[in-house]
């Protein structure tokens, strides 16, 4: 079981006011950086604090994270 917490970052499609996603201005997706124990949990965690869908979830490796 793994217990220790890495670092993930997880895009997001960000949503208008009626929680309907939109598309970014930039064709670049926002991200949000959360530290957890596996890529569910992060994602879980992303959605928690943007309030909106997530597009991918990536752990950061070594001098990244």
């Amino acid at each position: 079981m793994q217990t220790s917490e890495r670092s993930y970052r997880c895009s997001y499609f960000p949503t208008d006011r009626d929680s309907f996603p939109v598309p970014a201005d930039t064709g670049v997706l926002p991200f949000v950086q959360v530290q957890a124990r596996n890529a569910e949990q992060a994602q879980r965690t992303a959605h928690a604090v943007t309030g909106c869908p997530s597009a991918e979830v990536q752990r950061l490796e070594g001098a990244a994270a």
